[in-house]
């Protein structure tokens, strides 16, 4: 364990800040460029980092140490004692919100759920598998229930009674198998996973069982580690965190602390950017054979010179039959799904390259870049290079110099 001291534009007033997390997690990295690139705007700090593994116990130099304040990604109760309790500006950092929640910053978990949900719903998903992971995850996984219901959805929860009513998320005693639990599920089930090794945990349970993912089985994880994610087999679609502006945030919120002289008492929640669509979600869940056609067209050309017209010409049908069955088998137009493949693609583009937003407005299917801003921000709230700047977060990062230090 070494510990790299990093200076912002330091003055006679510097302010000390230690950052204390496992810096070799991707989370972790994303968070740093965040904090990197509000240091790069604001004067005034020299910044500690301590590189820590995974369960390391406390820094030996943190104790001895009398800086201004702290962003921690450790549990509160491995800080030394002056820096617990609220009193001393200590900023906490987590890659989900914790049952204590500490002030800090975190992702916006039900938001993450949320979206992860309407993903399945878009697709034709009506029944819900909930397996609740660590009691960590819980808040996650009861999301996965009041989303999936508010939309109309079937919920089962593995280990849950079904004739109990409202499904608990503790299990129970007489637990049944988790494969022969997913294997009775009404086909074809969406799984929102709390995170990447729970959602692993599911498809190889898939493999065993025979279960065809994302046909019989499709997963959504909440966590973003992309490593895990495309690895995994089928490649696992996940929920896009705004991992950048977390640390961004949590700089902000440790400088209004120490100006203040006094620990912060908010908790900050960042929604997420969006959703990075990979194979195991790939499903469309309708029985409608005509609308089933006509979504393999929009798959195949959507993104190319394609307009409702030509769909339902294709498929055989009226413009006016083609729109009532899709309002009725996925709650909208088939304009709008053009519209929502387009948007699909330019994401796809934005976040996996580095072509210019002419380039993407074309290769998604958009006349202009004018055309995909205004659709872009209609749709998601934030132009297309914020969607890009969020997602890349090391494009952000600015020029920060760094030393290297023995440990203290």
């Amino acid at each position: 364990m070494r510990t790299r001291t990093v200076t912002a534009q330091t003055g006679p007033a510097a302010r000390e800040v230690a950052l204390i997390m496992e810096a070799a997690t991707s989370f972790s990295r994303a968070v740093l460029a965040g904090v990197s690139k509000w240091m790069s705007l604001h004067s005034g700090w020299l910044v500690t980092i301590d590189e820590r593994e995974r369960e390391a116990p406390m820094p030996g130099w943190l104790i001895r140490w009398s800086g201004d304040g702290i962003i921690s990604g450790l549990p509160e109760r491995a800080l030394p004692g002056p820096w617990r309790g609220g009193r001393q500006p200590v900023v906490h950092i987590r890659g989900r919100l914790t049952p204590e929640q500490f002030p800090g910053v975190y992702p916006d978990d039900d938001a993450a759920v949320r979206l992860a949900v309407s993903h399945l719903v878009e697709r034709g998903v009506r029944q819900f598998g909930v397996f609740p992971g660590p009691s960590g995850m819980a808040g996650r996984c009861e999301a996965v229930v009041r989303h999936a219901e508010a939309a109309g959805c079937d919920v089962d929860v593995f280990g849950a009674p079904r004739s109990a009513g409202r499904p608990r998320l503790d299990g129970g005693s007489a637990r049944p198998t988790l494969a022969a639990w997913i294997a009775s599920l009404r086909k074809p089930v969406g799984i929102v996973a709390a995170d990447d090794v729970q959602a692993l945990q599911m498809l190889e349970v898939c493999r065993e069982q025979g279960l065809a993912v994302p046909d019989e089985a499709a997963l959504v994880a909440i966590s973003d580690d992309a490593v895990f994610c495309d690895l995994a087999t089928p490649a696992l679609t996940c929920v896009t965190h705004d991992r950048a502006r977390i640390g961004w945030e949590a700089a902000r919120l440790l400088d209004e602390s120490m100006q203040a002289g006094r620990g912060p008492s908010t908790v900050v929640l960042v929604p997420p950017v969006g959703i990075t669509v990979r194979r195991s979600s790939d499903v469309l869940a309708v029985d409608d054979a005509d609308v089933k056609q006509a979504i393999k067209l929009i798959k195949a050309r959507g993104c190319i010179d394609l307009v409702a017209a030509e769909v339902a010409t294709t498929v055989g049908v009226s413009r006016r039959l083609l729109d009532r069955k899709f309002q009725q088998v996925l709650g909208r137009t088939i304009h709008e799904e053009l519209q929502r493949t387009k948007l699909t693609e330019a994401k796809r583009l934005l976040a996996e390259t580095d072509h210019k937003l002419l380039v993407v407005s074309v290769r998604a299917g958009f006349t202009h870049a004018a055309q995909l801003c205004n659709a872009f921000k209609t749709a998601m709230g934030m132009t297309p290079m914020q969607y890009r700047n969020a997602t890349l977060p090391c494009r952000e990062i600015a020029g920060v110099r760094a030393t290297t230090k023995r440990d203290r």
